[in-house]
């Protein structure tokens, strides 16, 4: 029911928020299966909701991304001025004015949030000792960018950053720095290796549930076409294929891999033995969904991404 709600909530959020993050033209058919279509809106609520929320990073990220150059620009600027490297700068104004997090206040934030499976304090210690170390450098770039941009000339456009329709758009000035500007191709340049990321998480996250509803699919007009059920499909082809696991193949995996493993093999021996069953299970799934697909017509045109582009991602047709 949440998924639901959290799905309807983001369809209904503003066109101006579209993550410009879908290669164009997009592709609103993902498979056809002996004639049948398969689209987008075909897939799962939970993995329709995951892809929303990846494209929902380049929105978050586009809106920060403004903030971000202008102030690496007051940064440079201010380099420039001093005659300094930006790293010079840095290592003067952040990483020698920062305050280093003490062994204390690591472990405080260790007795604050570890869970109750949480390693030794001795052995994550150095690890949260650099993670406050590293918090407290963003924060302090941030405080004297933030110091430097009231000096500086900065001028930004009263506009919603949105991703560019078309290449003409990749023009727009959103910010100008001490004469410089900030353009839309500025912003959604620097966005390309996050949109990489979400690309082929949201491609990962389609092709799975593709390749289920293609199962499925294909399992459903097998059994109308023989008269007979899927779950009678199932049984006869997949369930009377799986081997039985033997105590002596659950122990032989005990042993394998026992300094994993908490207790004695009486103890978790019956979980061994459904982990094993389960894996011996998908190999005449898969088996007969691979037998099912050679006697079908299955064109799948849900693609691998590659690299994007902002042309890619801007300035082709949409269907």
């Amino acid at each position: 029911m949440m998924l639901l709600i959290l799905l309807l909530f983001l369809s209904a959020l503003p066109q101006s928020l579209s993550c410009g993050c879908e290669s164009k033209p997009e592709i609103n058919v993902l498979a056809v299966v002996n004639g049948v279509k398969i689209t987008k809106l075909d897939l799962s609520i939970n993995t329709r909701t995951q892809v929303t929320l990846e494209q929902e990073k380049v929105i978050a990220a586009r809106s920060q991304a403004l903030d971000q150059m202008i102030g690496k620009l007051v940064l440079e600027t201010e380099a420039k001025r001093r005659g300094l490297t930006l790293a010079q700068l840095l290592e003067l104004e952040v990483t020698a004015k920062m305050v280093e997090p003490t062994e204390k206040e690591a472990r405080a934030v260790y007795d604050e949030y570890k869970p109750g499976t949480f390693p030794d304090f001795k052995l994550v210690k150095n690890e949260l000792i650099e993670r406050l170390k590293s918090q407290r450098e963003a924060l302090r770039r941030i405080e004297f960018a933030n110091s430097l941009r009231v000096r500086a000339q900065v001028a930004t456009a009263d506009q919603m950053i949105t991703p560019p329709a078309s290449e003409e758009d990749l023009a727009r000035v959103f910010a100008t720095v001490n004469g410089v500007n900030i353009t839309s191709r500025d912003i959604e340049a620097s966005l390309l290796p996050l949109i990489s990321q979400v690309q082929q998480r949201v491609y990962t996250l389609r092709k799975q549930d593709l390749d289920l509803k293609i199962n499925d699919l294909l399992l459903e007009q097998e059994a109308k076409r023989l008269e007979t059920t899927v779950q009678a499909l199932i049984y006869q082809n997949v369930n009377t294929r799986i081997p039985l696991i033997t105590e002596e193949q659950a122990r032989a995996w005990h042993d394998e891999h026992k300094k994993d493993l908490p207790g004695d093999f009486s103890e978790v021996k019956l979980q061994i033995m459904q982990f094993l069953f389960k894996q011996e299970q998908q190999k005449p799934s898969l088996a007969y969904a691979e037998e099912l697909r050679k006697g079908a017509a299955v064109q799948i045109y849900l693609t691998k991404p590659g690299s994007p582009d902002l042309r890619q991602l801007c300035c082709n047709p949409v269907d």
